[in-house]
């Protein structure tokens, strides 16, 4: 059986063939073509037919012959605005919930919404509000408040409530008018995150909704088939990869992109002795995504994000800092530009060393020391990741760039800019997704999940 597998993202549409036979997968024909933002369906099936080598791949799809898998990031992310209670626990719990789900937090709220909140939301309006807040049989009265805030917004977009299950009703009744979905609380406890479904919530909306915007719906009605966010599919597939092999139990992995920065991680919670955890245990798969570090549209706010770093690093140079500047200035007008000269790629080897260094660093956790009526004990926030020895480069630029060294950059600091510890790896192999693969390959994981991990494994280059 072959499997045709399409990734529609930002900037590039990529498409593969694999054969399937056992548990071995062969790469058939891989190909690479611009994304059609203007209409994804163009693209989409330019792709399709190349990689086929037909003039119209639609027959071969509608006679079982092939089977397709596509999944699509071009619409920017699936922008979910999270909502919670405690910022380090339901707010936490809500932000970890949909960045699995594949969306970014294009917005984030903790206690009671006020009217800037409210006009906030109005007028930058998310493709979902992901309403969390208090554990089943706790704080009632900051939800039921938000509720009615909500009520009497202009706010126009799917609300997903998975909050403190004894007020479902309530919310219900407040929130009639709007498009609201009810499901599991995704904290009913603080020792029991559920996650699972607000997750496939926020897909079903994904599924329904917002891929009827710029072709994707075209695509839906010629292969019968529906799209997935890209992040959700990797996200599946590093669980596929951790999962299939012991020696892969533990690892990183960076997926760089035009727009933004995806970080997973596959790692246990463990707790070094005289370490306390503040805030919710994390899934042994994580995944954070930030929508200000890309490598062309994003490259102007990386610019502004880092600029502390930047000016550090230019500190003898300050003409050069300003041909940084106007270099990013014109990715973002030509995010297809590759660099020409030398100072050009050093820049972009600068960029994306930013890109990475800072993604890492609010993708991991901290640790702080503090005392104690029983002495002093360390404080960690987040996942210890010091133990971690693989890290994996994907994305166009971090596939491609085999001079790159993340070892300067992926622990670039060891303390924040609070003087907490950065718990990052100290010491690992660095491996590159080369041929660009794995978003291609976590679309065949949802036939052959071990097959595709096992691929995904040997394709990667030291």
């Amino acid at each position: 059986m072959q499997t045709v597998s399409v990734d529609i993202g930002s900037t590039w549409t990529k498409a593969a063939l694999f054969a399937h036979e056992g548990e071995e997968l062969t790469l058939v024909n891989h190909v690479l073509t611009p994304t059609t933002t203007h209409h994804l369906a163009d693209g989409f099936f330019a792709s399709l037919n190349q990689v086929l080598n037909v003039a119209d791949a639609r027959p071969l799809l509608k006679s079982g012959e092939v089977q397709l898998k596509y999944s699509s990031s071009a619409k920017g992310g699936l922008a979910v605005a999270a909502m919670g209670l405690v910022p380090s626990i339901t707010l936490e719990s809500a932000k970890v919930t949909a960045h699995s789900a594949g969306a970014k937090i294009a917005q984030y709220y903790s206690y009671k919404l006020n009217r800037h909140d409210i006009q906030e939301l109005e007028s930058s309006p998310p493709d979902i509000l992901l309403f969390t807040g208090g554990t089943d049989g706790g704080e009632e009265s900051y939800g039921l408040a938000n509720a009615r805030a909500l009520a009497g917004s202009k706010l126009d977009c799917a609300i997903i409530y998975a909050g403190n299950r004894d007020i479902q009703d309530e919310i219900q009744t407040i929130l009639g008018d709007k498009d609201l979905t009810t499901v599991d609380n995704i904290l009913p406890d603080l020792d029991h995150p559920n996650p699972f479904a607000a997750r496939q919530a926020i897909c079903d909306v994904f599924l329904s909704r917002i891929v009827k915007g710029k072709g994707l719906d075209v695509i839906v009605g010629e292969t019968g088939e529906e799209p997935m966010p890209t992040p959700w599919t990797v996200y599946e597939l590093v669980k596929a990869i951790s999962d299939y092999d012991n020696a892969w139990k533990e690892f990183m992995l960076i997926d760089m992109g035009g727009a933004t920065t995806d970080v997973y991680s596959a790692s246990a919670n463990t707790l070094s002795p005289d370490t306390v955890l503040h805030g919710v245990p994390e899934p042994f798969v994580k995944r954070t995504v930030e929508g200000d570090l890309g490598m062309r549209v994003s490259a102007v706010v990386v610019g502004e994000s880092t600029q502390d770093m930047v000016k550090v690093i230019f500190a003898q140079q300050p003409q050069r800092e300003e041909a940084f500047y106007r270099y990013l200035r014109h990715l973002v007008g030509q995010p297809d530009y590759l660099p020409l000269s030398e100072e050009e790629k050093y820049f972009d080897t600068l960029l994306a060393g930013l890109c990475v260094g800072y993604a890492a660093e609010r993708h991991a956790g901290t640790k702080k020391q503090v005392c104690t009526c029983v002495g002093n004990v360390d404080l960690q926030m987040g996942r210890d990741l010091t133990t971690v020895r693989k890290v994996v480069g994907s994305g166009g630029w971090l596939s491609r760039a085999s001079q790159f060294d993340i070892h300067n950059w992926l622990k670039y600091r060891e303390l924040d800019d609070q003087g907490k510890r950065i718990l990052l790896p100290n010491q690992f192999e660095y491996y590159r997704d080369s041929n660009g693969l794995l978003p291609l390959l976590a679309n065949v994981a949802r036939l052959y999940p071990q097959a595709a991990a096992r691929t995904s494994i040997q394709c990667l280059t030291l």
